[in-house]
């Protein structure tokens, strides 16, 4: 049988001939086979049709040596293929394991791109984005800040580096008429706005010029959502009317469905509208909710138009000293406002993910390596009968990339569950949230990633194969030393590189962990537990007088603190962590005479009695507010700590006189005095410092808009309800928005740091298990490599401990090389991670600590368990291995 296969394989290959050495390697390797197929207690004719199998038949040899005769190359690829499949096929353990390592690896990486996509690639919907800028005013005390109207005005007639400019004014607006009403997001723009943005109505027109100024008609653009919504998506909308804050406004046009903005929009009217709804609009001091949006002007750099806009702000500060000194401009692209303090954390995380990619590459080169060594024979006889040793790296490179594929679409089913839970994780009211999906651009990712895993972990062990000696390792019966030791040196280093990236990324999620535990320990400055919150906004012509808003709260006050449940309710013009202002310089009776911009600049709050008994805010000193004080009552207040610690240098503030603005010769100053110190609480998130806080009473200042503060006894979002109905019944057209829990925006105000952490941890725990897989399957294979001497040392009197230190040592000689590698690795690229990190060093050395030991016992643990399972087999076994 033997004789007859080696004439058929000479007959085979015509001109290429198997010289007389050569053949006996071949008959010694085929009978070695044979014989040990006998062994396991197969027939003659099973031994030998397993000893054709181990190098793929002899048709398919045939097919493997014919690129000598200039076979067509994609004929070869798609033999190439069909063998590939049939390998992989024959080893459905070896195929799934690897398959579902890469799954993951390219599964998360695929969801993590989509993130990266929506947020920092995905071109926005807008002639030239790259050319429009957002424009804000910036001062010392508070950093960027909402821009003055008239300013705005100036920065338009006077910049060169802009071609266009256009004012955004973010504003609320109830939209009544309806079966119930609502608040919607609204905007108030300068008519060239769209067209800047090069956007045009999908129905209708858009804005003209003249409606740019105060006293022009109320005209508005509808959303696409809000037309689709509330009109039915008819197009006989557009000239109709529509009810805002009280008023008829004709619809004018339709938006497009893909129109985004900067900030999220129902409707958008032009800015000559709001400025007659809003006479304090030409006030230079008075600063709202406005940015402006600037395109470049043709050749104008970024650089060019900061250094112009700064110019102009220093001549507006001059010119205008008790609005503007101090004030400068800020400029960045519109991409950023759309990104806003994400950027960082999805940054880190596609890093984190791309280690993850890394290790489970790492882990198929590592069964690439294995599955080589096993096939060395067949390989082997393959050269030697004339395939070469590029047409073997090419074999296994097909390989590798039929086995990428299949863990490239499992991954794209993991990706599509994936997307799903970090879209649940994302921040609400992200704008690009929506935007996040298993797109052509994820799909391309895929692909590449398919493609770039292939030659990660297909290219090494292909190499290592082709370099195998070809007489050697038939004469050995396939066991070439110097190959094994090369092979196990390669597998070491993948695993020690898996280790260090493991680690890299244990060492991150430990410091946002850490992070995270100390900003929820933060104190906020008041007790969210059982506090239900809402917005109510009086915007209607009736309430256009302060004795009319002041008589509607009162209403609300009444009907609500009676509901059952219901400890106590109060009323604030903010509310903590939502991020909500109303500043002003103040003047402290006695203090010298300051220069503009030097002033105290707290935020005003305007609250009802019982606010601090609701909210749980330590009276700290004095006393609350209660219903004396009442307009005609004198005027009072209520300072924080922190502004009594600054500017009464440890004297008792009671008793002691503010006043709202400066003092002036014109007029009479209205006096407050300080009855009551408050602590100081977290308004803008729990990692930012308390600021400077005034509380003035709603008696003495009447605000339009207000939210209502419910605290319960039990779930104070089952008050829900019963609140819309106690305000119907005051007035029905009032719209309540913006309905949660305190406790729900405690959670919401660490939801960057929050989905940072649990996707971290996620790729961590994945990155542990794959590293120690890895240091599994390396150790394993190594014990299984070294039986016959294990054996020869148990026989000779070795006894379990030995064994089982001498293989645990070399897994921690492994370990104990990625351990160092990756905590030197981590104390540079964890500074990457410190705009994210709260009250935690990016080198704490207890983190660091905790995360070696943990990775250490993982790494000896992987170890234990193939060098248990060897010293348990018999050593005459063992002795037979070969």
């Amino acid at each position: 049988m033997l004789n007859d296969l080696l004439f058929r394989l000479r007959a085979l290959f015509h001109a290429k001939t198997v010289d007389g050495e050569l053949a006996q390697e071949l008959r010694f390797h085929l009978e070695s086979q044979v014989l040990k197929y006998l062994d396991l207690g197969l027939s003659r004719d099973q031994a030998e049709r397993r000893a054709r199998m181990e190098f793929g038949g002899l048709a398919q040899v045939k097919e493997e040596c014919r690129d000598a005769r200039g076979i067509n190359l994609v004929e070869a690829l798609f033999r190439d293929l069909r063998y590939g499949l049939r390998t992989l096929r024959q080893s459905p353990g070896f195929t799934t394991v690897a398959a579902i390592t890469l799954a993951l690896g390219i599964g998360a990486t695929t969801a993590i791109f989509s993130v990266v996509y929506a947020f920092l690639l995905r071109p926005l919907p807008y002639q030239d984005p790259a050319a429009l800028l957002v424009l804000n005013e910036t001062t010392p005390k508070v950093g960027l800040v909402s821009v003055s109207y008239p300013n705005f005005l100036d920065w338009r007639a006077q910049t060169h580096a802009f071609s266009q400019m256009a004012a955004v004014h973010n504003e609320e607006v109830n939209l009544a008429g309806i079966d119930r009403p609502e608040d919607v997001s609204g905007l108030a723009v300068s008519p060239n706005f769209l067209a800047m943005l090069g956007v045009r109505p999908l129905l209708g027109r858009d804005f003209d010029a003249s409606e740019e100024k105060p006293g022009t008609r109320p005209v508005v653009l509808l959303s696409y959502q809000l037309w689709q919504s509330h009109f039915g998506g008819d197009s006989n909308a557009i000239g109709g009317s529509i009810t805002l804050n009280g008023r008829g406004f004709t619809i004018i046009g339709v938006l497009p469905a893909n129109y985004v903005s900067i900030e999220k929009a129902s409707v958008i009217e032009p800015i000559g509208v709001w400025a007659t709804d809003n006479p304090e609009a030409m006030n230079r001091a008075e600063r709202g909710d406005s940015v402006v949006i600037g395109r470049l002007a043709a050749g104008t750099s970024f650089t060019q138009a900061r250094a112009e806009m700064q110019s102009i702000a220093a001549r507006l500060a001059q010119t205008y000293p008790a609005a503007n000194d101090q004030f400068g401009i800020a400029l960045q692209p519109i991409r950023e406002a759309f990104v806003g303090n994400l950027r960082p954390a999805i940054l880190v995380l596609f890093a984190a993910v791309i280690f993850v990619l890394l290790i489970a590459c790492g882990n198929v080169a590592n069964l690439f390596l294995m599955r080589a060594t096993s096939r060395a024979k067949e390989l082997a006889v393959r050269m030697a009968l004339g395939a070469s040793r590029g047409r073997i790296v090419g074999q296994m490179l097909v390989e590798s990339f039929l086995l990428a594929v299949f863990g490239g679409l499992l991954g794209l089913a993991l990706a599509a569950g994936g997307i799903q839970g970090i879209v649940r994780l994302i921040p609400s009211g992200t704008q690009a949230a929506s935007n996040v999906s298993l797109n052509g651009a994820a799909l391309l990712c895929a692909a590449g990633l398919v493609i770039l895993s292939a030659l990660i972990f297909g290219l090494s062990p292909a190499l290592h194969s082709a370099r195998a000696d070809v007489q050697p390792e038939l004469r050995e019966s396939g066991r070439n030393a110097t190959v094994s030791r090369r092979q196990n040196r390669w597998r070491g280093i993948l695993v020690t590189a898996q280790i260090s990236l493991a680690l890299i990324l244990l060492v991150g999620a430990g410091l946002m962990m850490k992070s995270l535990y100390r900003l929820l320990a933060v104190d906020p400055g008041f007790q969210p537990e059982h506090v239900l919150t809402m917005e109510l906004g009086l915007r209607t012509a009736q309430y256009e007088k302060p004795a009319a808003m002041l008589n509607f709260w009162q209403r609300v006050l009444e009907r609500v603190r009676p509901l059952p449940g219901v400890e106590s309710a109060a009323l604030a013009t903010a509310v903590p962590l939502e991020d909500e202002h109303s500043r002003a310089d103040i003047t402290i009776e006695g203090m010298a005479l300051l220069k503009p911009g030097s002033f105290p600049h707290p935020d005003i709050h305007v609250v009802s009695p019982e606010y601090v008994r609701t909210l749980g805010v330590p009276l700290l000193r004095g006393r609350a507010f209660t219903d004396a004080d009442s307009e005609s009552a004198p005027l009072v207040a209520i300072v924080n700590a922190m502004l009594a610690e600054h500017y009464f240098h440890g004297q008792n503030p009671i008793g002691k006189r503010i006043l709202f603005g400066h003092i002036s010769a014109n007029v009479a100053p209205k006096w407050r005095t300080i009855v009551g110190v408050a602590a100081g609480t977290k308004m803008y998130g729990l990692s930012n410092p308390a600021r400077l806080e005034v509380y003035v009473p709603l008696g003495q200042s009447v605000p339009s808009q207000m939210n209502l503060l419910v605290k319960s006894r039990n779930d104070p979002a089952a008050l829900t309800s019963a609140i819309r109905i106690a305000i119907a019944s005051i007035d029905k057209d009032q719209p309540i928005s913006g309905v949660t829990t305190m406790s729900q925006l405690v959670r919401d105000s660490v939801a960057t740091q929050r989905t940072t952490l649990i996707l971290l941890m996620l790729f961590s725990a994945l990155a542990l298990l794959l590293a120690a897989i890895g240091v599994y399957g390396v150790v394993s294979y190594s014990v299984a490599e070294r039986t016959h001497e294990i054996g020869i040392r148990m026989a000779l009197g070795a006894g379990t401990r030995e064994v089982l230190r001498m293989v645990i040592a070399q897994g921690a000689r492994i370990a104990a090389g990625g351990i160092l590698i990756g905590i030197v690795a981590s104390l540079g690229l964890m500074r990457l991670l410190s705009n994210l990190l709260f009250s935690v060093s990016a080198t704490d050395p207890p983190t660091f600590a905790v995360v070696a030991v943990v990775l250490a016992f993982t790494a000896l643990l992987a170890c234990y368990i193939p060098a248990r399972r060897t010293v348990r087999v018999d050593p005459m076994i063992a002795l037979r291995h070969e």
